[in-house]
């Protein structure tokens, strides 16, 4: 019997990420074997950007050359790892960037020195990484599938919540009280005045806790886990994986107690980052007194290094959390009370358009949960009124939180319940006319495909399901078997379907598969 060959090796190829964050700019470099990698380096180096971002608006021009001075010493860095082959890089900063009024002038300073280009990190990328971090931590736990777990994210600009039940994604939103936020807001200066700083921060953020505590009361969790970077500089022997709130309450209290200029070198911080210090330990402490019945988790494992590394050029899975995005969108919808059936007829509509399509398309796997998203939530308005429920759908889906999907994603769901009725896209719509052109012809095509499923669904009836495509010189065809009348379906068609025409050229038709 011959032997088999041997099935080729994985190639090698290294890559690597280089991250601008609230008070420092790091890299990892990876060596990428298949599925398996190796960290060959991780730096970091101290950058004061919350500083400029929560005090003043703009990124400095001494924080601008900070930023260039570090980037192209790892550029150097990585060309030495050029030498062996081609590395892959990606150029990323943190989203509390979108805050900034100069991000253009930093955008073209680091792709002067280094030639690459600067991604701003959006809502959904992070929530993606804090979702990643939290299913590795529950995955450890045996019980962890049947816990209600309030998963507490403290940002430098921000605190993301997210409710874990029986596995699934069940709440979802984010506050502005961040670290690094809350302690510039305050100030080094009122802070080290302040007869009680740790009461004072504790003031500033009361509304918040309290609305979070609102919030979430409904269903107590059984966990509140604690998540953050600020948490991973934090050394002291009071936080262990069970922590209490005795003591953090401990903690804070050793924290407040060392002057100002102390801290940074008993607890590993840096100039950039030693203000976020206290407020980080008086927000997690906050908010797990508001739910003192539930177990508290401090998870000790590496959270800077597990997020670099969820960043690689090879490591970007758009449709990680697509589950958890489609459940949501449900929630959301029955929120609203939404016709859960005809949602999901259109949602199946929709899809088989999209896949029998793709050739004349061309869009992504990421559109097409945009799309799905959409069908499940266009009709949303209706909860308003019935009359202009297109437009009252929009106005919900923008002020809602989808989980995972960025904020212009959520732009783009919005602007789909918008245009899923009467008038197509026109540039007199300051909501569509505000996003770039891609994004602008993705809304067009997205809205051609939902108004021709909304068409073939028009009497709400589901007696269309199964269908097949045929082009005809300039007419598509949608054949479908066991029916022969479809005058109503091809009337709405004439008027919905004409966006799609505009766009693709073809016009569409239902005829009987018989025929």
């Amino acid at each position: 019997m011959p032997k088999k060959s041997p099935s080729p090796a994985a190639p090698l190829s290294v890559q690597a990420v280089i991250f601008l964050g609230a008070d420092a700019m790091s890299m990892m470099v990876c060596e990428r074997c298949g599925e398996k990698e190796r960290v060959l380096d991780v730096l970091s180096q101290p950058v004061p950007l919350a500083r400029d971002v929560f005090g003043g608006g703009t990124v400095t021009r001494d924080t601008m050359e900070r930023c260039v001075q570090v980037a192209r010493g790892y550029c150097d860095l990585l060309a030495e790892y050029r030498l062996g082959g081609e590395v892959k890089v990606r150029l990323l900063a943190s989203n509390i960037l979108s805050d900034i009024r100069n991000m253009d002038t930093l955008v073209n300073r680091l792709h002067n020195a280094c030639g690459l280009h600067l991604e701003v990190m959006d809502d959904g990328e992070m929530t993606r990484l804090l979702y990643l971090r939290v299913q590795e931590a529950l995955d450890k736990d045996p019980e962890g599938d049947k816990k209600r777990v309030l998963v507490v994210h403290v940002g430098p600009g921000n605190t993301r919540l997210l409710v874990s039940e029986k596995g699934r994604i069940t709440f979802y939103s984010n506050y502005r009280i961040g670290a690094h936020r809350t302690g510039i807001k305050l100030g080094e200066t009122a802070l080290a005045e302040a007869d009680d700083e740790a009461a004072l921060i504790r003031e500033h953020i009361r509304g918040t806790v309290e609305q979070i505590g609102y919030d979430v009361e409904s269903a107590p969790p059984d966990t509140v886990m604690l998540f953050g970077p600020d948490f991973r500089s934090i050394n002291s022997p009071l936080m262990t994986k069970h922590a209490t709130a005795d003591k953090l309450t401990r903690l804070v209290r050793q924290i407040a107690g060392t002057p100002m200029g102390q801290r940074a070198e008993r607890y590993g911080e840096t100039l950039a980052s030693v203000n976020a210090l206290l407020p980080a330990a008086i927000i997690g402490l906050s908010l797990a007194k508001s739910f003192e019945n539930a177990e508290l988790l401090c998870p000790r494992e590496s959270y800077a290094g597990a997020f670099l590394a969820q960043l690689m050029p090879d490591r970007r899975d758009d449709d990680v959390m697509e589950d958890e995005v489609i459940h949501f969108s449900r929630l959301l919808a029955a929120r609203y009370r939404t016709d859960r059936g005809h949602g999901a007829h259109i949602r199946k509509l929709c899809m088989a358009l999209f896949d029998r399509l793709q050739e004349l398309h061309g869009l992504t796997r990421h559109d097409r949960l945009v799309l799905k998203v959409a069908a499940i939530l266009h009709e949303i308005g209706t909860f308003i009124s019935p009359k202009n429920h297109h437009r009252h759908g929009q106005y919900i889906i923008l002020n809602s939180e989808i989980f995972g999907l960025s904020r212009l994603d959520v732009e783009v769901v919005g602007l789909l319940a918008r245009y899923h009725r009467h008038g197509a896209p026109t540039m007199s719509d300051s909501s569509y006319t505000e996003l770039d052109l891609d994004s602008r012809l993705r809304v067009q095509k997205l809205a051609a495909i939902l108004r021709v499923a909304e068409a073939m669904e028009v009497a709400h009836s589901r007696r269309i399901s199964e269908f097949t495509v045929r082009f005809n010189n300039r007419r598509m065809e949608l054949l479908v078997s066991g029916m022969h009348d479809f005058t109503m379906e091809n009337r709405a068609l004439r008027d919905k379907g004409a966006l799609f025409t505009d766009i693709f050229g073809y016009d569409i038709v239902l005829l009987p598969a018989e025929a």
